[in-house]
């Protein structure tokens, strides 16, 4: 991908977003709707476990791309600006967490560390990530993937999802949000470093790393065939593991989040009708995140239970998916402002417009 003028957004990069909020919505979606019987091995067990399954660790790395971008932007900069651009970034999407939590209350508790207090936390790094080289951020990569290795004993394998998701004290809570909830830093980090990466790599040295990554990844497969092994599953006993996030895992979904990024960043255009749709829904992705989880509460509260064939599932779950298509990109051309992305943005002018004013009263007093 070409470099492009400082501060001007990428159509590539806003597609890539796009595109994982969709998958974001149709892990949610698909899991609200799932018939009883699906089995991950049937085709459409498989097709949406896949699809779930790269849905987080592209929305983290596009969300890694773009905070270090940012953050380099502001190197050199007056700690009034650092804080004018990271006090609300924080303090939103820790208030966006909050509201999810509560609105999806039958499924986490109010307090649960998810993907948007990740997203914060994040955020808190960007200053140091923007400050390492190249070499140190790839060594650090590295390390994160071998995490769960390294630290399985701390990252709940074989907790039930109460665990996952309830802590008992502060201490408890910071356990889950760094190594043992549903999206800890430690390893979920790696996918925003990747994401910046991305952003770093020249062609030839992106082409080498998808190619080991899928040797490695084929080499999953072939090591779970031989040894009767179960090759993925959200959690459990196999090889594969989403809670918690397993070294296997974080390899294959992160060649995928690469194999994505190449396909991309190949079109032949990005005018497409679909394409900017997409793309515009990218640009409000967290408002979407957050506003998505509504009619899937309403569902469980008022339709619940309810046990839908194979064909209606489908049919459901790809319906809700692509309704927020062009539902997102009304929303991005008609609505802009009513939207967290729009929020931060005032946010961040306003407290950078207050402590611009600062430094002036004090130049002038001393």
């Amino acid at each position: 991908m070409s470099s492009v003028e400082k501060g001007a957004r990428r159509a590539d990069i806003d597609l890539l977003r796009g595109l994982a909020i969709l998958f974001m919505v149709e892990a949610h979606v698909g899991a609200t709707l799932a018939p009883s019987d699906l089995s991950t091995s049937a085709p459409l067990g498989l097709l949406a476990a896949s699809i779930g399954g790269l849905a987080a660790p592209l929305f983290i790395a596009v969300a890694g791309w773009g905070g270090l971008q940012a953050a380099r932007r502001r190197l050199g900069s007056a700690p009034g600006e650092w804080t004018a651009w990271l006090l609300p970034r924080v303090l939103l999407l820790l208030a966006a967490q909050l509201l999810v939590n509560v609105v999806m209350s039958p499924v986490f508790h109010w307090s649960t560390p998810g993907v948007l207090s990740l997203f914060a936390l994040l955020a808190l790094l960007m200053p140091l990530l923007a400050r390492l080289s190249l070499r140190t951020r790839m060594t650090l990569l590295t390390l994160l993937a071998c995490a769960p290795l390294l630290l399985s004993d701390w990252t709940g394998v074989g907790w039930t999802w109460e665990q996952r998701i309830g802590a008992d004290d502060l201490a408890g809570w910071f356990g889950l949000l760094l190594l043992s909830g549903t999206y800890p830093l430690l390893p979920w980090l790696c996918f925003a470093l990747l994401g910046g990466l991305l952003a770093d790599l020249d062609e030839r040295r992106r082409r080498r790393l998808l190619l080991a990554g899928v040797l490695a990844s084929v080499a999953t497969l072939l090591w779970a065939q031989a040894n009767g092994e179960t090759w993925a599953s959200i959690s459990g006993d196999s090889l594969l593991t989403f809670f918690p996030a397993s070294t296997p895992f974080l390899v294959v979904s992160g060649t995928c989040v690469i194999a994505l990024h190449e396909l991309v960043g190949r079109l032949p255009s990005t005018e497409g009708r679909l394409v900017q749709a997409i793309g515009n829904l990218g640009r409000l992705s967290l408002s979407v995140y957050v506003v998505h989880f509504v009619p899937l509460t309403l569902w469980n509260h008022f339709v619940e239970p309810f046990d839908p064939s194979h064909a209606l599932a489908l049919v459901g779950t790809l319906a809700y998916v692509l309704l927020w298509i062009p539902l997102g990109s009304w929303w991005h051309t008609r609505l802009p402002r009513l939207s967290i992305e729009h929020l931060l943005k005032e946010c961040t002018r306003r407290l950078s417009a207050i402590t611009d004013s600062g430094r002036e009263r004090t130049g002038r007093r001393y």
